[in-house]
Order: C-alpha cells, then structure tokens, then sequence
C-alpha cells in the first residue's frame, strides 16, 4: 500500500520537474522529499526516478504511479467535499495563500471572522504572489489563493479555476516626505525616470510590473534595491531617498515612515483583488472563507 505523503512528493516533482521545486510546493526540504521518494520506490519495488542533467525525469514506472498518484489525491479532495456536504458542517482545514497586502488589510480580519462563527474551521495562511500560489493552488496545497491582477499587466488564468472579485486598489508612486515633489497630489512618469528605485525581488512578478509600468510610460527604472516586504521599502525611501511603486493598500504599514504616497498620472494603474478556487463548488468551510474574506476586503480600511 503506498502512503499519501509519499504519493505527493511524486506528484509534486512529475508537475514541477525536480525535487527542489517540488520541496518548495510541499513547504518540504529537498532531503526530505527525496526521501519519501526513496521509501516509494522501496514500497513500489521497481525504480521511479532517474537522474537527467542536474535534475531528474521519471521513469515509464514512475510516470503510471504519478498519474495514479493524481487520481487518487483528486478522488480524495472530492471525497472531503462529499463528506462536508453531507452534514453540512463548517469543519476542517481551510488553507489561504495570499498576496503580502491581503494580509495586512483583510485576510486576518477575515479569518478571525470565519473562526469566531465557526470554531471548527483550521485556517492557514502561506504569503505567497500569485506565481507561486496558483500552481499550489492547481496541485490542492491551497484551498483558496488570494491574487492580484494589475490592467495594465493583467494575470492568466488558469483553466478549472474560479475567479470571485474582492477589491480594487491603484498604484501610488512612494516618496520620502522631505522630496520637493512629495507635496502634488499626482507625479507624471518623466518627473521620477533619474530616481533610484527599489522593487521586490529580482524576478518575481511584482518587479516585472514595476519594470512594466514604467517602461510604457517611455522610462527605464535605475533599479538599485531588491527586497521582500514593504516595509523594507518603506523604509529604503524614507532614509535613503528611493522611489518606490507600491499598491495603496500597502500604506497599512507605513505607519512609523515619513513617506507621501502620489498617483501615477496617465492614468494610474489599477489591480484588482481576486479570491481564486480550484473547485466550482467548494466545501462548506472554504465557501464560508470566501464569504468572509468578501465581506472583510470591502470594509472601509483607510487605504487612500
């Protein structure tokens, strides 16, 4: 009998192409998914995986269970759905991966909210961008991923998922307080295209936005900070003069930093907020969750 951990680790390196990528899904060290990949291979008593450059491939034995594996871990979150239907009962495990500034605003809210009506419900939160949570989302790690989709750099999606709209938000142009421009309300690309910028992660879709955004408006960004988390860039343009494009919900952890928050004219970019699911009719407690977090993200929070 092969065991379920064992069976997602394979699944988990058949979508993902190796076992690094694998282990980030599953919130797993490399090592210890190689080695519920071992015991597999022991319980399957033939060889799974094969070395293939600096990764690995499966091999004709390991693509039948891998396909097998998604079966069953497919029939199994219908069988939890079933289940929960059945009695009707908000219960069991919700998992949420969420964008940085949907925690900050609402998600906590809104999962305090879910708990305190339904106490049986065990929430958990991954913070994740949408590169990374809507695959973790496709591959059932998460129940719901709540993303953000800018119009001017708009996500896919992906197909099989549903899309509920949760808010809208803009960009704002990020400068310190004591910047002769900090005092417009509006800031056209042109007046910030010398400025040292800072930017999430080299990489990540939030730098490629950033990049996006201003390369449209005919300028390319002196990129000089890479970092995670806004209040690190709050904190890079409040003391050392960058110039940062945030979203204006990210101004719920400016408290503390001298910083002024402009639009971007032309007109500002605009996002909207999505809670996204993998299952068209999901179990009671996600769809309390869904609720709550609709009901949360359109309260009045002082994001100007």
């Amino acid at each position: 009998m092969f065991r379920i951990e064992r069976l997602q680790a394979l699944h988990a390196v058949d979508r993902h192409g190796s076992v690094a990528a694998a282990a980030e899904t599953l919130h797993l060290t490399p090592s210890a998914v190689s080695q519920q990949l071992s015991k597999l291979e022991r319980d399957a008593g033939v060889r799974l995986l094969v070395p293939h450059g600096r990764t690995v491939k499966l091999t004709p034995a390991g693509k039948v269970l891998a396909e097998s594996a998604e079966a069953a871990l497919d029939e199994l979150t219908r069988a939890r759905t079933r289940i929960d239907a059945l009695s009707g009962s908000i219960t069991g495990p919700v998992r949420v991966g969420t964008i940085p500034t949907g925690v900050y605003v609402f998600v906590t809210e809104a999962l305090t909210t879910l708990v305190t009506g339904h106490p049986a419900v065990e929430p958990a939160v991954v913070e994740a961008e949408p590169e990374k949570s809507l695959p973790m989302l496709v591959n059932g790690q998460l129940d719901i991923a709540v993303v953000e989709s800018w119009d001017n750099m708009p996500l896919t999606r992906l197909p099989h998922t549903t899309w509920r709209a949760l808010r809208d938000d803009t960009a704002r142009v990020m400068l310190s307080a004591g910047d002769p421009r900090a005092a417009a309300d509006t800031i056209n690309a042109q007046d910030v295209a010398r400025d040292s910028w800072v930017s999430w992660t080299a990489g990540s879709r939030a730098h490629a936005w950033l990049c996006h955004t201003l390369r449209e408006r005919g300028v390319e960004p002196d990129v000089r900070h890479y970092v995670t988390g806004y209040a690190t860039q709050f904190s890079l343009v409040t003391r050392l003069g960058a110039t940062a494009l945030m979203p204006a919900m990210s101004l719920a952890v400016a408290s503390g930093y001298d910083v002024r928050a402009l639009r971007l004219d032309d007109p500002s970019p605009r996002r909207t907020l999505y809670a996204v699911t993998a299952d068209s009719q999901p179990r009671p407690a996600v769809s309390a969750c869904l609720d709550a977090l609709a009901d949360a993200a359109q309260l009045d929070h002082a994001t100007p």
